[in-house]
């Protein structure tokens, strides 16, 4: 039996509530028990709320394959409290319907149905197109028994009610208590054979704490507890926990009792909602310090409390179920609840329940409990033995006997999105939305009707992916957040826009970016952006995966490690192919060159790829060499060595969707280049860019009379504030010497028509860029002697070694020499590749492509 989980009440604002809690821990036993049976699970979960699927994924890690978790989008802005979202909501429903239908189920368990209301969850039963098996959990229908307090207003009224018609359309409900499965029977008079209990029950991480003294004293004080207390956690702050009689009867109770007790209510508590309840107190003649909120309590806090309190108190007029009742005593707390709804079956002790409407029976219980010792004792031994009553296990096998006994034998004809094109689906939900928006009265904007169609789109590229489609994915995250126009965002550009334009036969490539490091998006929006096309109603949202994906990141995105640690394992999980471009390993050859920031960042980000890349793909031999140097020398013995392999990059920067644009003084700067002979450099202005000492070397030309021009064409980085303040200041910048900072492609591809040579003095590189795209305008190349210069010109440049600027000066006069007889080394025949045969290389040596020919 295949079985869909609908987890949105783990992602939701239901997620720091109890419904929130019981969704994951059921969920989990389910699949833990599924998985025994034999049975298929998935997990599906709502893109827009992408902070919490990192998380969710790591709660099901080594239960479920991190394929079976999927992700769906719907339409944005369809919270219920929010006006004029009805037709997106409507149309968001039947998406998701849609989606479900194409994982093909023999049942969808929705974990909570009443979701959406002040957020974008979006769960519906049946709501138009697909007739899918559907279970639900039946928390409790509070607001509809109690409707003069939970009802009011209209627009929540209608939201409530028409979730509670799509509970009716349920064929299976999963009630957490036996008061909730009768009262919908009694209620809402849904037949007894659809209805179930399961029963509740708690976390591991509620048991008795044993803490000393000191710590347990320092603990209460810090919540301002300083002496006997009574514990009263209500889990929210409705009207039904009823805290004005609670006050009410502690306040009755005889002085000799009360005096140094104090009345602790443990939660989160609503603006307004502790001021009014302190008012309470003092009119009824306590001491400002006998009541006491302490507002949220962590669950290592809120355990310790719960065995330190006298007892507990749970007065509530209507429960589902009750779990910080099941939570205090599994953590030896003795507890007394009200006689109504679920409680008592929580409680199993007759002896410890009163009437909650009556301020003289809660006080009667209380005193009890502050006097009777031996009363005390004997209900926190019950209270021991009542709470392994209660387990996930057991909840979770009941669920599963039910949906076997209900599902296992059903095959109902679904539609299904994956089935056809995305065309045809939107044409059926277009149908329905015609009829629903003329019944209710909704209007779509062309907008919406846009979102719809990209919903639509992303959702069957989910399904596809899940059905055997492969994806390739490529991390863009430094050029989605700003294209910084520096020679690494030229490569993502580049690479990107070729397989963009020409993806890989049998892979559907998709761009990839993380804000924080914590889960990826789609970067639809950029992509529509970066191809010139509109971004209407396109969504950025979470990623889905496979195990016959292949993931690249082609970005340089050390900054984002160890927060992508997590991202990046459970594609590994999955079977995900993960390679990394590593460009060069520069912030840990020498810390000189960088921030210890950086160098802190580069330490992670290899640590991250030495756990979870299957390779990774330097930019040149050169820079391959120092990668596996590494590995022999700081990382021996320390685990796997991902496979370190290498390819070339391209130079055509037409083909690199180049930057545009001249600035208003371009033509006098190109003009006065042209009166001497121009030297250029390129690149970031950096410490190992070699820019310091070309400076004192063009000083000693030009104390000479060398009448030569140098052009910098670079943005300032890092540790370079003193000659970032040279360049700035130079007597003679703008007649000598000239800087460009993070100019177009346009502009500097003039400058390279106009200037006479380059000077690549870096003293490391990852490739060299600028030496290819000097060879395409045939410039010659002055460059320093290391490896990766070599590797990329060979015998077409002129090579220096020095370190001071006297040698360079030196060099560069021989060079001149050269150069006003005709003689220097020519870089117009210089091998390079074009962005497409570099693209090319990269895919053969990740094995998207077969061969290696470029």
């Amino acid at each position: 039996m295949r079985i869909v989980i609908d987890l949105q009440a783990a992602q939701s604002e239901s997620r720091f509530r109890g419904i929130g809690r019981y969704s994951l821990s059921l969920a989990l036993a389910m699949v833990a028990d599924a998985e025994r049976r034999g049975h298929e699970v998935y997990i599906v979960l709502n893109g827009k709320f992408p902070e919490t699927i990192g998380p969710l994924r790591t709660a099901f890690s080594g239960l479920l394959g991190q394929e079976r978790i999927v992700i769906f989008s719907g339409l944005p802005e369809t919270a219920g409290a929010i006006p004029g979202g009805g037709w997106r909501a409507r149309a968001s429903e039947l998406v998701r319907e849609e989606f479900l239908a194409a994982l093909k189920p023999d049942v969808v368990y929705v974990s909570s149905l009443f979701e959406g209301w002040g957020d974008e969850s979006i769960v519906a039963i049946n709501s138009g197109l697909s007739r899918l098996p559907t279970a639900v959990t039946l928390y409790d229908l509070i607001p509809y028994a109690m409707s003069d307090a939970y009802l009011v207003d209209p627009g929540y009224r209608s939201f409530y009610l028409r979730k509670l018609e799509f509970l009716k359309r349920a064929d299976c409900l999963l009630a957490i208590s036996e008061h909730s499965r009768v009262e919908a029977i009694d209620l809402l008079q849904i037949p007894a054979e659809r209805i179930v209990n399961i029963s509740a029950a708690i976390g591991e991480q509620f048991a008795p704490v044993q803490l000393p003294a000191d710590a347990a004293q320092q603990l209460l004080a810090q919540y301002n507890i300083s002496g006997p207390f009574v514990l009263y956690v209500p889990g929210g702050f409705d009207p039904r926990k009823n805290f004005d009689r609670l006050i009410e009867a502690f306040a009755s109770l005889p002085s000799s009792v009360r005096d140094g007790l104090q009345l602790v209510i443990g939660s989160k508590v609503p603006p307004g909602m502790g001021e009014a309840l302190d008012a309470k107190a003092a009119s009824l003649g306590l001491e400002p310090d006998q009541l006491v909120l302490t507002g949220y309590l962590p669950d290592d806090e809120l355990t310790a409390i719960y065995g330190l309190c006298r007892f507990c108190v749970f007065p509530s007029l209507h429960e589902g179920f009750g779990l910080p009742a099941l939570e205090a005593m599994a953590c030896g707390a003795p507890v007394m609840a009200s006689n109504s709804t679920s409680l008592p079956e929580v409680v199993g002790c007759e002896e410890a329940l009163f009437d909650p409407l009556s301020v003289a029976d809660i006080a009667r219980a209380m005193l009890r409990g502050l006097t009777d010792e031996e009363f005390l004792e004997r209900l926190k031994r019950h209270c021991a033995t009542q709470v392994k009553k209660f387990s996930w296990e057991r909840s979770a096998h009941l669920a599963l006997d039910r949906l076997e006994e209900a599902f296992v034998a059903a095959s109902a004809p679904m539609s299904r999105i994956g089935d056809g094109d995305v065309a045809t689906a939107y044409e059926r939900v277009m149908a329905d939305m015609t009829r629903l928006a003329a019944e209710a009265h909704l209007d779509a904007s062309n907008r919406d009707r846009i979102s719809l169609k990209e919903c639509l789109e992303l959702n069957k590229q989910v399904i596809n992916g899940v059905c055997g489609d492969r994806q390739l994915l490529v991390d863009i995250s430094e050029l989605v957040t700003k294209d910084a126009k520096s020679g690494i965002q030229r490569v993502v550009r580049s690479i990107l826009l070729r397989l963009l334009e020409h993806p890989p036969a049998g892979y559907r490539v998709e761009a990839v970016y993380t804000k924080d490091g914590h889960g990826l998006l789609y970067a639809k929006a950029f992509v529509a952006r970066f191809l010139g096309q509109s971004t209407e109603g396109i969504q950025d949202v979470p990623i889905t995966f496979g195990k016959d994906d292949v993931f690249v990141g082609l970005d340089l995105t050390a900054h984002l490690f160890p927060a992508l640690n997590e991202t990046l394992r459970y594609m590994y999980e999955t079977g995900v192919q993960i390679h990394y471009v590593v460009y060069d390993l520069t912030p840990l050859m020498n810390t000189r060159w960088h921030t210890p920031g950086m160098t802190q960042a580069f330490t992670y980000w290899i640590d991250g790829l030495a756990n979870y890349a299957h390779s990774l793909v330097c930019i040149s031999e050169t820079v391959a060499n120092d990668v596996g140097r590494w590995f022999v020398e700081k990382r021996a013995g320390m685990g796997r060595v991902p496979h370190i392999i290498h390819f070339h990059l391209g130079a055509d920067i037409g083909n690199s969707q180049p930057t545009v644009g001249m600035p208003e003084d371009a033509v006098p700067v190109l003009d006065a280049l042209k009166t001497s002979p121009s030297f250029l450099m390129v690149g970031t202005v950096e410490p190992r860019k070699g820019y310091a000492q070309t400076i004192d070397a063009f000083e000693l030309l030009w104390s000479k009379g060398e009448e030569v021009n140098l052009v910098i064409v670079g943005k300032a980085g890092w540790h370079v504030e003193e000659l970032v303040e040279r360049l700035r200041d130079h007597p003679l910048r703008g007649k000598r010497l000239f800087w460009l900072e993070g100019i177009s492609d346009e502009y500097l591809e003039r400058v390279y028509e106009t200037c006479c040579a380059l000077i690549a003095a870096s003293e490391y590189e990852g490739f060299g860029l600028p030496l290819i795209e000097a060879a395409q305008h045939k410039l010659p190349i002055v460059a320093r002697d290391i490896p990766v210069f070599r590797e990329v010109a060979g015998g077409y440049a002129y090579w220096f070694s020095g370190a001071d600027g006297a040698s360079l000066a030196q060099a560069l006069s021989g060079w001149l020499d050269l150069y006003r007889n005709g003689k220097v080394p020519d870089s117009s025949d210089m091998p390079w590749l074009t962005w497409e045969q570099s693209t090319h290389q990269l895919l053969c040596r990740v094995d998207v492509l077969n061969d290696d020919k470029p």
